[in-house]
């Protein structure tokens, strides 16, 4: 009875410690729940509070920073080496020299014609009545006060304006024309070629309601305007846009200096059947062996899109490479790949059609002797150019669809690739053709002997 009573007790005491562990363990449970809770709602009150409410980037944007898969191909491509113009290089070390230029370029601006309306105070209060229109030109939020801002925005567009209009003034350059004796950007020789590659930088731009709104509050009110103003920025860029004509009568609202250029370079071209798929093209080295002809359109440097293939004869209009050539491509590809507005990918469509065409440095100095590619670059540079110049790119619509059909469809016709071959190995000099109309009698004969010899005989 005494076990009993020992054993109820014992039982009874492990009841009570398993319950204050229960009740224990549940304490520990609900501190453990509050603390999942309270950092679950930190984590919850931190994403709320970064949430985007507005899109992160505006429709209207129009200038972008070159994405690291297209700049991993040649980065001094896209980069600035003398000036910043806008805010994505603003204020780095290697570009203050231009500082100073800019400012004194301000200073022959506001000299030419001061009134009212041309004096800094003027500008200042046009620009600044269009800061948040340039904001949400540029891809990415820009961190600068609005002092800054607009003051970055007034100074750059003046001296953009004040050196179209040096350049535009006194052609051919004198050197020794007081308005460049004094003035480091013509007088040294390698500036202004450095300057004119940095100004059409996707990354280097300025929206163009800026510059045109500084350009027409600065022009003579009284005298004539000799030139428009993107005609003056086409004629600066002329010879650098691959000595194309200036085109500015294109219906086209220009969004920045890059924008212009890119428009003047369609010029009149219209694309045709555009598709998202397309087959390349064989090389020059191929389509030759299959008797393909290449001529170039000596008559025209005004539009250099429009290549033509028709009975086996492929005109290319000449096109001048310089040694900015490839930043031009490079940056006029990526803006076609940033802006969304962008339906028909021009110039990566050209530059497909021209890495096609040239596989090898062969390739590349057959179209620099037929003068299609007009460069004192190498044979070798010219290929690596083209050879990885649309490289990570995305072709939306492609503007040659017709063309390479066309192409490909003569290049698989096996006709065509027997008359090459008797051109070139039996009619390409007089010895070859007396050769074959020799070999031609002589066959004949036979045939006729063996014949009289075959009617003798029965």
């Amino acid at each position: 009875m005494a076990d009993n009573n020992v054993s109820d007790h014992s039982v009874m005491q492990i009841k009570d410690e398993d319950k204050d562990y229960v009740i224990a363990e549940n304490d520990g449970n609900m501190a453990t729940l509050t603390e999942d809770r309270n950092a679950v709602e930190l984590i919850v009150s931190s994403i709320r509070g970064r949430i985007q409410q507005q899109p992160p980037r505006p429709a209207c944007s129009c200038i972008f920073r070159i994405p690291n898969v297209l700049r991993k191909h040649n980065e001094k491509a896209f980069v600035p080496d003398l000036i910043s113009i806008g805010p994505f290089h603003h204020g780095e070390k290697d570009l203050q020299v231009m500082e100073e230029i800019k400012l004194w370029y301000l200073h022959c601006l506001l000299g030419r014609n001061p009134t009212s309306e041309t004096s800094l105070e003027y500008l200042v209060e046009a620009i600044k009545g269009m800061e948040q229109h340039c904001r949400d030109c540029y891809e990415e939020r820009i961190d600068m006060s609005s002092e800054k801002f607009v003051e970055m925005m007034v100074v750059d567009g003046c001296f953009i304006i004040e050196l179209f209009r040096k350049y535009a003034e006194d052609l051919p350059i004198n050197k020794d024309d007081p308005v460049f004796k004094d003035d480091p950007v013509f007088y040294t020789a390698w500036m202004r070629l450095a300057l004119t590659k940095d100004l059409f930088l996707l990354e280097n731009q300025l929206p163009w309601k800026v510059v045109d709104c500084l350009f027409h509050h600065t022009k003579e009110k009284d005298g004539p305007e000799s030139k428009a103003l993107l005609l003056l920025a086409l004629k600066f860029f002329e010879l650098s846009a691959f000595n194309q004509d200036p085109h500015a009568d294109r219906p086209l609202e220009t969004k920045h200096l890059l924008d212009g250029i890119r428009n003047s370079l369609l010029a009149s071209y219209s694309s045709q059947a555009t598709r998202r798929y397309w087959e390349p093209i064989p090389s020059v080295t191929e389509l030759l062996q299959a008797g393909v002809e290449f001529k170039v359109r000596s008559d025209t440097w005004d539009n250099m899109l429009d290549i033509t293939f028709e009975n086996g004869v492929m005109e290319i209009p000449p096109i001048e490479i310089r040694g900015n050539g490839e930043s031009l491509f490079r940056n006029l590809i990526a803006y076609e790949q940033c802006d969304p507005s962008i339906t028909f990918c021009n110039i990566t469509s050209y530059a497909v059609i021209l890495d096609n065409l040239i596989n090898t440095s062969k390739d590349a100095d057959f179209l620099i002797q037929k003068e299609i590619i007009v460069t004192k670059l190498s044979k070798e540079d010219i290929a690596c150019l083209f050879n990885r110049l649309y490289s990570d790119t995305v072709v939306g619509y492609f503007c040659y669809v017709e063309l390479t059909q066309n192409v490909n469809a003569y290049y698989q016709d096996r006709w065509h690739r027997w008359q090459s071959i008797l051109r070139r190995d039996y009619f390409s000099n007089p010895w070859s053709i007396f050769s074959l109309a020799a070999a031609l009698l002589i066959l004949g004969f036979t045939f006729l002997q063996t014949l009289y010899s075959l009617l003798t005989y029965y």
